[in-house]
């Protein structure tokens, strides 16, 4: 079947009225201000300052590229670029809102958490190592398994029990009503065996055991966030996973005979607001948790009012 290609779209929640110029002028003053924290150094005052500084040089590093894709691209890059940047931007997000919640559930603690699943990463770089056969130092092995096997606990995935109970209690049902007999019964068991094989030893793939569109809804339930920024969030997030994964949306763009000019210029807005909104944000959190000039303090503070009062305009 032929699918003809899509028209060009803006998104259906087109964020802010600034435009590409304004934008890009206010990401690069946000660089310029908090050159010095992306630099260093920087005194700790809690674990979560120390995810923090490191949270937030890697995205002040992204605006960084996003900001120099920007400026220096020509009208026939700007396809290009802009496809790449709305990938880029997903990133930020996805490290805003896990910041946001860790301060939501207790930043201390989850801060530590979050740094003990290094030592599950570690574990699942080994095991990989050592299947395909790469060199790797026994005493170093060692080590991991012994930080794994400290902290793989605090991450075993609890909803297995919910799971197992819930085969069990249909199983149980459908014996009651007739509809198995005890064949089948064990041929569930099994099953259920074969698809969750050992699930209550196994650390779960995300460390605070919540994706990141789960964490919005948590954040939202809680009124940790408003709604412009669950508009910036979600809308953003949804265009980024187009870019990140195999989109059909996203692939039938590509299908017209003029790809240079689709989505050009919009694409790298959609990309440069909410990723300097994120890292503002990001940087009043470091105000907080670090000891950093009032004259940065006050710059963060009216980079994220402007932005503010752009989404508010849009808004009216």
């Amino acid at each position: 079947m032929y699918y003809p290609p899509c028209p060009t779209m803006k998104p259906v929640l087109y964020l802010t009225t600034m435009k590409l110029n304004s934008i890009t002028a206010l990401a690069r003053k946000l660089l310029n201000s908090t050159y010095q924290l992306a630099m260093g150094p920087n005194t700790y005052k809690s674990v979560f300052a120390q995810v923090l500084e490191g949270t937030f040089r890697r995205d002040y590093l992204t605006l960084y590229t996003m900001l120099y894709l920007t400026e220096h691209s020509q009208p026939e890059q700007r396809r290009a670029f802009g496809d790449c940047c709305l990938d880029l931007s997903r990133k930020v997000l996805e490290d805003l809102v896990s910041l946001e919640y860790m301060l939501l559930r207790g930043k201390e603690a989850y801060a530590k958490k979050f740094l003990d699943y290094y030592h599950i990463e570690a574990k699942r770089d080994s095991d990989y190592l050592e299947a395909v056969g790469a060199p790797i130092d026994e005493k170093q092995k060692l080590l991991i398994e012994e930080n794994y096997n400290r902290v793989k606990r605090e991450f075993f995935d609890s909803s297995a029990r919910s799971r197992q109970r819930a085969w069990s209690d249909l199983t149980e049902y459908l014996l009651s009503q007739n509809k198995i007999d005890q064949q089948t019964q064990l041929q569930i068991e099994e099953e259920f065996t074969r698809q969750y094989p050992n699930v209550n030893e196994l650390p779960r793939r995300a460390w605070a055991g919540l994706d990141t569109e789960a964490m919005i809804e948590t954040l939202v339930q809680y009124s940790a966030i408003n709604v412009i920024e669950q508009k910036i969030l979600i809308q953003t997030y949804i265009q980024g996973n187009k870019k990140n994964h195999f989109s059909p949306t996203d692939v039938r763009a590509f299908l017209r005979n003029d790809p240079h000019n689709i989505v050009s210029d919009s694409n790298l807005e959609l990309s440069l607001v909410p990723t300097t909104t994120a890292i503002a944000r990001i940087a009043a959190m470091f105000a907080d948790e670090f000891d950093i000039p009032e004259t940065t303090k006050q710059a963060i503070a009216e980079i994220g009012q402007t932005l503010h009062t752009a989404h508010l305009s849009e808004e009216e």
